[in-house]
């Protein structure tokens, strides 16, 4: 915009000017203002598309034609500038062919109409490349580099008069756009900024990496990261430099020696592709130190509990059943009884510590399988107690669905609950039937038992146990990370003439269909 302003001011100042050596000398100013606004163009497209300025070095080559024009014309030799046409009246009207000199015509014409082609291109690869906020910021810059082109063209093939040039009035109105866009959407002002400073604020080492592994950019917490300089060092000497050894499987988790300490960081790479071969990536290094030794002490845990509960608790918890057994049957009376209710104790808590050794053995796994439900039912039917089958009729469609791999654990615990739970004269009936909808199968397991009490599934519903409301054992739980793991739902409802749980399943086969 300053050189369209100095273009325009130039042009008034020679066509005012009554003196012919002043206006001769103004118009040598005026003349590498032409293909100086080309420079400025070209220079203007390839820090907007490429996100990047060009070297000083690039800059100097770029003007040096201009400045090798501007020295020549105040002397001229062999008209090279300007030839016997060009001259001005005494009245200082200055008059000039549409082809002067060959250097004039190189520098004004061939140069600057090859430095404006080539930031067209770069401008309309930028517009068919990217959408949104940059399109639109793209498109306005198009339209002024076309009312320029346009306007200069006009006056090359003489639609004007001499004295008229529409190249300096359109400058002016470009302004306008100008100043619009940048208004309304932060041309070469907002969006930049605001990008900037997100980057710099982001408390995640961030590096910019170019396509040979050197790093060209960091934010504020990346250089943090190391005393030593990290522009311009190789990515995996740094890493290699600051990492401690370390027993991780995966190189996608790093530790590093950061302040003293040492701090353990997920790395996540995106590439980076701005065409023209611009290509390189972004590398974000997330600290999950504390995610880590929470995930190890939790690990240690389950550890020491499942041990526990495998070897410790289940084998004494065998022996006092074991002694209590002999007491009742050696006895009578209170004592028998007393020994009575501590065997049954006894065997439900180690009941229990075999249903806490699946539930270890349910989250080991994090993925779904895709099988027919007549398989899982083949399971249950094959573990399930057969005093507890004949209670149980089955009514299930042979449809596939996504679930753990054992799901047929969480079909024989609300089996067995049902059945166990029974009371009153009625004879137990337990029925598993299915209700199939084009993208999801229920499995419904119904009983006429006195009803699941409500607190027992209102600690499913909260998602935690607590002091005061907790459920009598760990077999819904096992059912609800089941089912939970299996992307599914659990609902239950319960009434004085039994309860009904359903659990919803997807289909994979409607899945696919979509």
């Amino acid at each position: 915009m300053a050189t369209g302003g100095l273009w325009s001011l130039l042009f008034a100042t020679f066509t005012l000017i009554p003196d012919p050596q002043l206006t001769l000398a103004v118009a040598n100013f005026f003349w590498v203002m032409i293909p100086t606004a080309a420079v400025t163009l070209f220079l203007l497209a390839y820090e907007f598309v490429f996100k990047q300025t060009v070297s000083r070095t690039v800059v100097y080559v770029l003007f040096s034609p201009i400045l090798l024009l501007f020295v020549i014309s105040w002397v001229n030799p062999y008209e090279l500038v300007f030839t016997s046409a060009y001259y001005a009246t005494p009245d200082g009207i200055l008059h000039f062919p549409l082809l002067d000199g060959p250097l004039k015509v190189l520098v004004t014409k061939v140069y600057g109409y090859l430095l404006v082609s080539l930031a067209a291109g770069m401008f309309v690869g930028e517009l068919l490349r990217t959408s949104g906020t940059q399109r639109r910021q793209t498109v306005y810059l198009l339209v002024v580099f076309s009312m320029l082109v346009g306007s200069t063209i006009v006056k090359v093939v003489g639609l004007v008069p001499i004295y008229f040039d529409p190249t300096s009035v359109l400058y002016s109105c470009s302004g306008l756009f100008f100043a619009y866009s940048i208004r309304e959407h932060g041309l070469l002002k907002f969006v930049p900024v605001a990008r900037e400073q997100t980057f710099e604020e982001i408390t995640d080492p961030i590096f910019v990496v170019n396509s040979a592994g050197y790093i060209v950019d960091a934010n504020q917490s990346g250089h943090q990261l190391s005393e030593r300089r990290l522009i311009g060092a190789k990515l995996e000497e740094f890493i290699c430099d600051a990492s401690v050894l370390s027993d991780e499987e995966t190189t996608d988790v790093i530790k590093l020696a950061v302040n003293g300490g040492t701090r353990t960081f997920s790395i996540e790479t995106s590439a980076i592709s701005y065409g023209r071969g611009v290509t390189g990536k972004i590398v974000v290094l997330s600290d999950i130190t504390a995610l880590k030794e929470r995930e190890e002490e939790l690990d240690l845990l389950k550890q020491v509990l499942s041990r526990i509960f495998r070897h410790n608790i289940r084998n004494d918890l065998n022996v006092i059943a074991g002694f209590a057994a002999i007491i009742r049957d050696s006895t009578g009376g209170e004592t028998a009884q007393s020994a009575g209710r501590i065997h049954t104790r006894a065997m439900k808590v180690v009941e229990q510590a075999a249903k806490a050794r699946k539930i270890e053995t349910v989250l080991s796994y994090s993925e779904t399988d895709s099988r027919s439900l007549n398989e899982y039912l083949l399971k249950v039917k094959q573990n399930v107690p057969a005093e507890f089958l004949k209670s149980v009729s089955f009514d299930v469609d042979d449809v596939v669905v996504d679930a753990h791999p054992r799901f047929d654990l969480a079909l024989a615990e609300l089996i067995e609950n049902a059945v166990s739970h029974h009371s009153g004269d009625e004879p137990i009936a337990v029925r598993v039937t299915t209700d199939v909808s084009p993208s999801e199968v229920t499995i419904i397991v119904e009983d006429n038992g006195p009803g699941l009490p409500p607190s027992e599934f209102a600690v499913l519903e909260a998602g935690e146990e607590t002091d005061l409301e907790h459920g009598s054992g760990i077999g819904l739980w096992l059912v609800y990370w089941i089912v939970s793991r299996s992307d599914g739902t659990l609902s239950v409802e319960a009434s004085d003439s039994g309860t009904q749980v359903r659990i919803r399943l997807n289909r994979p086969d409607a899945a696919a269909d979509r």
